[in-house]
């Protein structure tokens, strides 16, 4: 009886110190982090824009890390005023990004219902590259943002109110999520499709349209810094504020606005 006793009280003290090792174990903290791409976009004067992203990398320590390699087609009009979307996730080493590359293997525009392929000139090949310079720790998720901006990016050939062909030719921008901010509000006369745009020092960051439903907009994935507002519709009314701060985190409320 004693000899199993103390056979029973080894066995308790094995499975605990087990059980110790377990939890500590768990609790170690993770050596990797965590990084995800989305994508957004501003509006631009076709039904749809769809482009076909075979694949969503990013370069560290001079090679390429693959977050998606499955091709998925997406009409970039349907996400702006503050929408973005998600084309790739994985867990990364800690280390420096250098680059986001998308490859591109299909384009084309909607227009007036009628489909038109767009004109790659070398995505499909080398991949739209998009340089930044950020720093991942382990244990932690981090998101990058790209700013297609289909306005810019797709430009037309020959005459321009009766184009023969559609070119892709990249305006792109990519952010950090977390260290952006915004700035919102919403038009009381919006019944003629205002366009919200973001300016620094006269250039255009980024835009998007007025909700056709409520009048509101949001600019978001501003990195921070001092912007200007330009609010038009297709009648030429026009709203305009200066010097509007925006800080990371956080969204600038400017109210409601009226166009004259």
């Amino acid at each position: 009886m004693k000899h199993t006793r103390l056979i029973l009280a080894l066995l308790l003290v094995a499975a605990a110190g087990f059980t110790a090792c377990s939890d500590d174990d768990s609790n170690e903290p993770s050596n990797m982090a965590t990084l995800a791409i989305s994508l957004t976009d501003a509006p631009a004067d076709y039904d749809a824009v769809n482009i076909t992203f075979a694949e969503v990398a990013v370069s560290m320590e001079g090679g390429w890390i693959v977050l998606s390699g499955a091709p998925q087609t997406i009409n970039l009009l349907e996400w702006n005023n503050g929408k973005s979307i998600e084309i790739g996730r994985g867990d990364i080493e800690p280390g420096s990004i250098t680059q986001v590359r998308l490859m591109v293997s299909d384009a084309e525009v909607v227009v007036d219902g009628q489909t038109h392929s767009v004109t790659i000139p070398s995505a499909e090949q080398t991949g739209l590259k998009l340089i930044t310079n950020f720093d991942v720790v382990a244990g932690v998720t981090y998101e990058l943002v790209v700013d297609f901006d289909a306005h810019q990016s797709i430009v037309t050939t020959g005459p321009p109110h009766n184009p023969n062909g559609y070119k892709l030719k990249p305006t792109l921008r990519v952010v950090e999520k977390a260290v952006t901010g915004s700035i919102s509000g919403t038009v009381t006369n919006f019944a003629d499709a205002p366009l919200a745009i973001a300016l620094q020092g006269g250039m255009e960051v980024t835009s998007t349209p007025v909700d056709q439903t409520d009048g509101s907009f949001r600019l978001s994935y501003l990195d921070p810094g001092t912007y200007d507002i330009r609010i038009e519709d297709v009648n030429g009314l026009v709203y305009t504020e200066n010097d509007i701060t925006v800080t990371a985190g956080d969204d600038t409320a400017i109210g409601e606005v009226t166009l004259l």
